[in-house]
This record gives C-alpha cells, sequence and structure tokens, in this order.
C-alpha cells in the first residue's frame, strides 16, 4: 500500500456522503476550503461507512440524444407552406412544410393508365399461349398415339414374318433330307443291264423288274428335287418378307421416336412461350406497381411531416422555391428531452471506458445535481484531427455519454462534466489509507482506540481511493476510531506544507479528491 501523509485544513468527517447518484459534488477548492474552517487537532480518526468510487473524469458538449435532417421523396416540386421557423417547438407527426404534388398526381394517373394496358395485353398473351400449349399436347399425342399403333402392327407382322420363314426353313430342311436320301438310294441301285437275246425268260423277268424299281428310285429322286426347289423357292419368299417386315418394324421404330421427339420439341416450344408470357407478365406488373407506389409515396411526401418531437435548429427552403429531391434536407430538428455528451478521451485512458459503462452527467449551467447516464459510444479510432495533435501529443477519441432520464433544462452546446465509473463498492466501512501499516510479513493491521489505549487489529484491505481504502476485521465497525501512525500533512493553497497533528469533528461533510478521483458517495468529484 502506498504511504503518504497529509495535512488537512478540515476535518475527516464521521458521516460519508450517501448515494452514487444526486449527492452534492463539491470541488477540491471547496472542500479544503470547509476543512481549514474546522480545524481541530486529532491522533484519531473515525471509521465512516461510505461508497468509494474509482472513476475517469471528462469535459464535453451537450448534444440532442436524436438529430435528423428531414428530406422528401418528391423531387422537382414546388414549396407551397412552410409552417414553422428555426427555434419553434413541434410534435411528433406534424406537418412542417406542404409541397406541390399536382404534377405527380398526373404521373401517377398515366402510370395506371399504362400499368391497366399492359395488363389487358399480357394477359391476352398469357391466354394465347394457354391454347397453343394445349393443342399441342392434344395433337401431339393423337401423332404419338398413331405412331405408336403403327410401330405396334410392324412388329407384330415382323414377328409373323420372322415365324413364316422358320417354318419354310424347316420344309427346306427336311426336304434336303429327302432328296439326300433318293440321291443316295439311286446311287446304291446301279442300273441293271439288259440281258441277253438268248436269255431266259426269267432273266428278262427279273430285269423288267430291276429296271423298274430303278426307274422308281429316279422318280423319287425328282420328285424329291422339285419339292425341294419348292421348299427352297418358299424359304426365299420368306426371307424376302421377313426381310421387308424388318425393315417396316425399324421405319416405324423410328417413326415412333420422331414422334415422341417432335411432340417433346412442340410441348416444350408451346410450354416456354407460354411461360415466358406469365413472366413478362409479373415482371411488367411489378415494374409498373412499383412505379405506381413510388409515385403515391412522393404525394405522401410532400406533406413533411416531423419524424420526432424537437424543436427545428434548421431550415433549407422557403416557400416558392424548387425542392430538387432525396438527398436535399428541408429541414433539421432536433429532440430537446433527451441528450448526450460528447467529449474526447486521451488515448492513455480510453482502454478503460466501454459500452454501457455508469456515469454521472453535471451541467454547471443548470445547478450541481447529478445526472444519470451511461456510456453510449466509445470511437474504435482516432478521430483525424486530433490524431497526433493534442497538447499532449497523443492522440484523442470520441465517446458519447447517453442521460437516462429526460431534462427539458439543458441546451445544445452547454459544457458538462462527466464521472465515468471505473468500480464501485458501496456501504462499506472505510479509514484514511494512511491508517493501514504492513507487517514485515506483509499482513496488514491498523490500530484502534480501546479503552483510551492503543490496540493493534489485523484487517483486510479492499477497493483504495485517492483519500480511503475499504477495510474490514474483527472487532471494527462505524462507531470504531483509529489511530494515525504519525501527524498529516496540510497543503496550503500557496503550495507551503504545515505539519500538524490529525483533526478530528464530529459530524460535517467528507472531505473530497481532486477531479477525476473522488471519495465517498460522489460520481468522482469535479
Amino acid at each position: 500500500m502506498k504511504r503518504r501523509q497529509k495535512v488537512i485544513a478540515g476535518c475527516l468527517v464521521v458521516v460519508s456522503v450517501v448515494g452514487i447518484i444526486g449527492g452534492k459534488i463539491y470541488t477540491g477548492q471547496k472542500q479544503r476550503q470547509a476543512m481549514a474552517e474546522s480545524v481541530q487537532q486529532v491522533e484519531t480518526v473515525q471509521v465512516t461507512k461510505q461508497n468509494l468510487l474509482d472513476a475517469i473524469s471528462v469535459t464535453g458538449t451537450i448534444n440532442s440524444a436524436e438529430v435528423w435532417d428531414v428530406s422528401a421523396s418528391a423531387k422537382d416540386v414546388k414549396v407551397l407552406e412552410v409552417r414553422y421557423e428555426v427555434g419553434d417547438y413541434v410534435e411528433k407527426g406534424e406537418v412542417v412544410a406542404v409541397l406541390d404534388s399536382s404534377s405527380i398526381e398526373r404521373s401517377l394517373t398515366e402510370a395506371k393508365n399504362r400499368q391497366a394496358l399492359s395488363e389487358y395485353t399480357e394477359n391476352k398473351s398469357i391466354q394465347t399461349a394457354t391454347e397453343n400449349y394445349q393443342e399441342a399436347v392434344e395433337d401431339g399425342s393423337d401423332s404419338y398415339q398413331k405412331a405408336v399403333k403403327n410401330e405396334a402392327e410392324a412388329k407384330e407382322a415382323l414377328q409373323e414374318a420372322e415365324g413364316d420363314l422358320s417354318d419354310a426353313a424347316e420344309r427346306l430342311k427336311r426336304r434336303e433330307e429327302r432328296l439326300s436320301e433318293a440321291k443316295n438310294a439311286l446311287q446304291e441301285a446301279a442300273e441293271p443291264q439288259a440281258p441277253a437275246e438268248d436269255a431266259s425268260e426269267e432273266e428278262k423277268n427279273a430285269y423288267q423288274e430291276a429296271f423298274a424299281a430303278y426307274q422308281e428310285l429316279q422318280r423319287a429322286v425328282e420328285q424329291a428335287q422339285a419339292s425341294y426347289t419348292e421348299a427352297h423357292q418358299e424359304y426365299n419368299a420368306s426371307a424376302e418378307a421377313e426381310e421387308r417386315a424388318q425393315d417396316a418394324y425399324e421405319s416405324a421404330s423410328e417413326a415412333l421416336d420422331d414422334a415422341q421427339k417432335g411432340q417433346d420439341k412442340n410441348i416444350s416450344d408451346t410450354q416456354d412461350r407460354l411461360e415466358q408470357a406469365q413472366v413478362e407478365h409479373t415482371y411488367s406488373n411489378d415494374s409498373s406497381q412499383q412505379t405506381i407506389e413510388d409515385y403515391q409515396n412522393q404525394i405522401e411526401s410532400c406533406m413533411v411531416t416531423a419524424p420526432i418531437s424537437g424543436v427545428i435548429t434548421d431550415r433549407k427552403v422557403d416557400v416558392g422555391d424548387t425542392y430538387m429531391g432525396e438527398g436535399n434536407t428541408l429541414f433539421s430538428i432536433a429532440d430537446q428531452e433527451h441528450f448526450i455528451v460528447s467529449a474526447s478521451v486521451d488515448e492513455y485512458e480510453i482502454h478503460k471506458i466501454s459500452k454501457d459503462m455508469t456515469a454521472a452527467v453535471i451541467v454547471e449551467a443548470v445547478g450541481d445535481e447529478e445526472l444519470p447516464a451511461k456510456v453510449s459510444f466509445v470511437a474504435p479510432t482516432a478521430t483525424e484531427a486530433a490524431q497526433g495533435a493534442s497538447s499532449t501529443g497523443s492522440s484523442e477519441y470520441k465517446i458519447g455519454i447517453a442521460l437516462e432520464e429526460a431534462n427539458t433544462n439543458l441546451r445544445i452546446g452547454m459544457t458538462a462534466k462527466v464521472s465515468i465509473v471505473q468500480e464501485a463498492v458501496y456501504d462499506v466501512l472505510t479509514v484514511p489509507y494512511d491508517c493501514v501499516e504492513t507487517d514485515e510479513d506483509g499482513s496488514q493491521f491498523l490500530y484502534k482506540e480501546q479503552d483510551g489505549e492503543r490496540v493493534k487489529v489485523p484487517v483486510q484491505v479492499g477497493m483504495e481511493s485517492d483519500y480511503y481504502v475499504e477495510i474490514s476485521g474483527d472487532g471494527i465497525d462505524e462507531h470504531t476510531k483509529v489511530y494515525y501512525p504519525s501527524p498529516m500533512q496540510y497543503h496550503t493553497s500557496e503550495g507551503e506544507s504545515s505539519e500538524e497533528g490529525m483533526m478530528f469533528i464530529e459530524g460535517g461533510d467528507t472531505p473530497g479528491g481532486g477531479p477525476g478521483r473522488g471519495p465517498g458517495g460522489r460520481m468522482g468529484g469535479f
């Protein structure tokens, strides 16, 4: 623990300042003056229950929490009325200016007429495309079914021709076998030799019988040959018929395939045309409807209303001016009840500040009341103008602190002092940090007054401010008086130091610190 000695020109109080918000802030000068008026020399100080705060102090400017630059979607229109002047207060929704909407209304009528005509034309296109598609489906179905039938008949004829060819081949084979058998039998039976003239009647009769049998074999061969020839001719005819049936079947199959492709293409083409007509209708309708809505919005925007309740801070147009359109401000309006403090923080402090940290604001122009607030914005980068340009040579970062309650007394541009709380403990026992000492083993203790004697008491130390430290220990409460280890020093306004014994007053204000690190119930002490 740091060891410092101070001589105070006043009292160390018994009662701490209560409440983190709403307590009266005293400057260091006022605190020293109050203490100087009540100097009494003491060696003890009473343990005080109070709030300890560690805060960063910044100074900034009051700005409106919400500022609007109001424009209209209408363009190239005359300003007919301006109902408020700079400085006037308006309620949200009140008409501030009126623009001439007559030309936009004519354009709206023309756009609606074009939409109606386009709607009629496109609906007719969709109807025609729908009919063509239905006809394509029906026609394609008839052609396809006819091709299917022809292909089936050709296939049946081919199968029949293949059967006839198979039968003819079977017959040809059998007759070829019989012809072969007849030729073999004729070959095996040699032609008989005619008998000599003097042959006997018996020999002559045998010859006649053998010759008749041989002739019978010859006739059998001739008949078998004729039958084979006939079967061969039938086979050739069946083969030709089967070939023709095969060609017919292939043609029918190709025709069926062509019919299928033709049907698919025709249906696809007409379907595409139908879908195209439908899409064109949709997009055309969307486009024309958007144009109509744009005109309607422009007409509505000609009655220019206040987006928030507030004060007119700027006005860019007068009656008779031509308003050029969106992007050009008609007037500006600022909320005059809800405010933020805009401030800059040095690069050595910015890392300690984050969004939603608790803060308190004092605007001396309207009093010394603390206004509850929270950090609402912390810039991620240094401001360009401030980079390396501050008096200390360090960069600065913008922050915003939003006041939590409406306040009609504030005005834009007022100077505000802000304390941003880094750490706080509430309703804890505290003593001046000089009262706490450290043993050689590192343990901490203080001396309390007990029956007029100094008694050593071990303590645990908590949060520390510039002047006080949080303590706890057995036998220590708000009624305990503790000893200073040595007299403190008090620095006079002229910078001279005087050494005196400690002063103690029953009651009074808690002595405060300088800006940024105030003790007690204050938010940092300005």
